[in-house]
């Protein structure tokens, strides 16, 4: 086995622990921040959305509407299908966003606290991911979701490197 096959095995395996065992005494925080030029009603109906959602998460989740407020998260590694979270939206005027498992004994959530920008330059978003996964994941995956919303907010378009000579195999 080489180094990116035992790589993507040991990311499918905490990915995996994340969905399945999150426990809340065992649940880490991690936070990241960015500001994007919208107004704050657009930037919650943007993050509301399944399929901008899927956009952002690349190659990492399928987002899927499965009813009103309810998501169904299909993380994907690698090409093989990886596990499920289920998470219902709670729109919380004066915090922002709260993704929150469907299953009350598991404490995996995501939240979007959004706050106008100083000046008049959007909105801030600071995202907040609670997991057992370690930081090195949670942190970098969160700020990446973050950054590529705020392109696609902002210029209609995720960053890539697709169309490059050099680029990476990726179905997005």
């Amino acid at each position: 086995m080489n180094v990116v096959d035992t790589a993507k095995e040991q990311v499918k395996h905490i990915a995996e622990k994340v969905v399945d065992k999150v426990h809340p005494d065992v649940a880490e925080s991690r936070i990241q921040a960015i500001t994007i030029n919208r107004s704050r009603h657009e930037v919650v109906q943007f993050f509301q959305q399944a399929d901008r959602l899927s956009e952002i998460f690349g190659d990492v989740a399928e987002v899927q509407s499965i009813g009103p407020d309810r998501l169904r998260w299909k993380f994907v590694l690698y090409g093989s299908d990886g596990p499920d979270w289920e998470c219902v939206i709670a729109d919380e005027d004066d915090i922002g966003l709260r993704f929150v498992d469907v299953n009350p004994e598991k404490s995996a959530e995501i939240v979007l606290q959004m706050r106008d920008a100083p000046q008049d330059r959007g909105t801030e978003v600071i995202g907040r991911v609670s997991s057992p996964a370690p930081g090195a994941l949670t942190g970098p995956l969160l700020f990446k979701a973050l950054y590529r919303a705020r392109a696609l907010l902002m210029t209609g378009e995720v960053p890539t490197i697709k169309h490059n000579p050099s680029a990476r195999r990726s179905e997005r």
